[in-house]
């Protein structure tokens, strides 16, 4: 297994890739990485996959609660947000197994190079939804984009909080998903939602 030290992207491969899959990085950037207590390309190959599919259970299971919440069925909302936490638990053991869970400081640096590739990958989406006659999907893609870059400002801003010793309180837009930091907007600046469509996160 390689490690990325530009980016942190865990990638399986016998050989060292010429750049990584993930940001482009050289093959410099990239170094040998074990994980203690875990053998064999398979095992790894197959902790991978599970953490991608325990993920997606995970917010399928969330958006299926919103949905029965919609319908008012709210035992079966209960239950969706039951299993919903069932798999987050999953995804979480696979990611740690995967050597993926570091210090509080190396975590926030890698959702800050996450957010930033995330960010450029968004420009090419909406190109080519747009050619496809999907203007909402290019839409929810601007949303996408925009609050990415929001996110990496955040997480350099955490940094700082947590050297300082700063408590802050974050706010988020229900509609696209922008994060306030320390104070309730009156309207989102993203997409324009009104202040009741935030919510505190505790």
């Amino acid at each position: 297994m390689w490690k990325c030290t530009n980016c942190h992207h865990l990638e399986l491969a016998t050989d060292k890739p010429e750049r990584c899959p993930l940001c482009g990085a050289e093959a410099e950037k990239l170094v040998p990485h074990e994980i203690p207590g875990i053998k064999g390309m398979k095992t790894l190959k197959n902790l991978k996959e599970g953490f991608v599919a325990e993920s997606q259970a995970h917010q399928r299971n969330l958006a299926f609660a919103l949905k029965a919440e919609e319908e008012s069925y709210r035992q079966v909302a209960r239950l969706f947000r039951a299993v919903a936490e069932a798999e987050g638990v999953h995804a979480f053991n696979h990611l740690r197994l995967l050597g993926g869970v570091s210090d509080t400081q190396e975590n926030l640096e890698t959702a800050f190079e996450r957010e930033n590739l995330a960010s450029s990958t968004y420009p090419q989406f909406i190109k080519e939804a747009n050619q496809e006659d999907n203007a909402h999907v290019a839409r929810i893609f601007s949303y996408s984009r925009d609050v990415e870059r929001g996110h990496a400002k955040l997480y350099e801003k955490a940094l700082e909080h947590m050297l300082g010793d700063v408590d802050t309180e974050y706010y988020v837009c229900g509609v696209c998903g922008y994060v306030s930091d320390g104070e309730l907007p009156d309207q989102c600046p993203i997409c324009g939602a009104p202040r009741e469509k935030f919510r505190k996160v505790v």
